[in-house]
């Protein structure tokens, strides 16, 4: 696996940090990076990669309140497939359509944080496109 400095990633506050690492590799397919162990030999924080820049670190952490005003975003290649596989009982929006050229769905982890799934509709070239004609416009 590659290491790298991140530029950006998110920490992420769970109760179970062993059940949480479970939902997100089976239910997203992530994978761990690197645990970081207290002299107990608990985890603590777990760092965890989607592909590369898609990191995210599960922080320990029993006190904590979960709110509707921040989403992670994540772009995924096969978002009809991995809809297929998400229980029903952690879909918060059903895989749909968007307007700004994307499938998008919103489910929540485990701990309640809300989770938006992305898969673009159009490639890197008609990508740019769009932006450079946008830019024009606005």
């Amino acid at each position: 696996m590659e290491f790298y400095q991140m530029p950006m990633f998110n920490k992420i506050l769970v109760k179970n940090i062993e059940k949480a690492e479970k939902w997100y590799e089976k239910t997203l397919g992530f994978k761990s990076v690197f645990k970081f162990r207290n002299d107990k030999n608990e985890v603590l924080m777990n760092h965890l990669r989607l592909e590369k820049y898609q990191d995210l670190m599960l922080i320990s952490q029993t006190d904590f309140e979960v709110g509707n005003s921040i989403y992670l975003n994540i772009l995924i290649k096969d978002i009809e497939e991995k809809s297929q596989n998400i229980s029903q009982k952690f879909i918060v929006n059903q895989l749909e359509e968007q307007p700004w050229n994307s499938k998008e769905m919103t489910i929540k982890d485990r701990d309640g944080h809300l989770i938006t799934l992305t898969q673009s509709n159009i490639n890197d070239t008609d990508f740019e496109k769009l932006m450079k004609q946008t830019s024009k416009d606005y």
